[in-house]
């Protein structure tokens, strides 16, 4: 049973996500001004996904693209509210998306 729950999962299109939170969710906890410096759990689920990618090495933030923690939490707040109806991924796939195209890694 285990071994074809396992090839299910190997096979799958997309990756299985277990969580209750949907993109759509995660918008409306990030509702407000997007340069809010209140630590809400938007601040801290976008700011988790960003040091999660940034040790990944899955996005590249360096000293030449000058951010700050507001702008990395304004530039996904941005995204969920115009595009989070629409979007039906998992949130920590949308959010990667953003920072990817922000904080892109230049490829040898």
């Amino acid at each position: 049973m285990m071994i074809l729950m396992l090839a299910a999962l190997a096979a799958a299109d997309r990756p299985v996500v277990v969580s209750s939170l949907t993109t759509q969710k995660l918008a409306q906890q990030c509702q407000g001004a997007d340069s809010d410096p209140a630590f809400t759990f938007c601040t801290g689920y976008i700011l988790g996904e960003f040091d999660s990618l940034s040790l990944a090495h899955q996005i590249c933030p360096t000293s030449s693209v000058l951010t700050s923690n507001l702008d990395v939490v304004a530039e996904a707040r941005k995204y969920l509210r115009a595009h989070a109806a629409k979007d039906t991924r998992a949130p920590a796939f949308v959010i990667r998306d953003v920072l990817r195209a922000r904080f892109p890694c230049k490829r040898k």
